[in-house]
């Protein structure tokens, strides 16, 4: 072979070698991106003698941008909390503080109460009915990149809304 043709060859080796590590160092940097964005959702009911609340926690590093949240009791879905107060008690006229979490951003390290019910009386009988059903809630959020993971709890699962 001509010495030529051998010079051009091992260019265009070295040159496909180089572009292959800077294509894989390209998708490690993306990657690290994502992980330096990662929220994390928990959520925890939390009862004593004096309060009983549901708080949602974003205990990731990133951002958690909320797109949906399914609010259930026996498997039956409800639109918000206080309906399923008003099913519950029949009321949802009793003091309690509620907020919507859907549509929402938690910042990294911050947390929502979904409602809170301060007055001992009323805590108490809230608790006491949450008990004797189901209750499930899934709380289906995303990354600033578009990755999506659904909270159910202290449980967490990858995949979109």
């Amino acid at each position: 072979m001509d010495r030529g043709v051998l010079i051009g060859v091992a260019a265009i080796i070295i040159n496909v070698i180089t572009v292959s590590v800077y294509m894989y160092q390209a998708r490690i940097m993306q990657e690290q991106q994502h992980a330096a964005a990662w929220p994390y959702l928990e959520w925890l009911p939390s009862f004593n003698e004096e309060q009983y609340y549901i708080e949602v926690s974003n205990n990731g590093i990133g951002p958690a941008i909320i797109k949906q949240v399914d609010i259930r009791l026996d498997g039956k879905p409800f639109s918000d909390i206080n309906a399923l107060f008003v099913h519950l008690l029949g009321t949802d006229y009793f003091p309690h503080l509620t907020s919507t979490i859907q549509n929402r951003v938690l910042p990294a390290g911050k947390s929502l109460r979904l409602f809170q019910v301060n007055e001992a009386k009323w805590a108490a009988q809230v608790f006491e009915e949450m008990r004797k059903h189901e209750f499930s809630l899934s709380i289906c959020y995303e990354s600033i990149y578009g990755d999506a993971w659904t909270s159910q709890g202290i449980e967490v699962v990858s995949g979109g809304c």
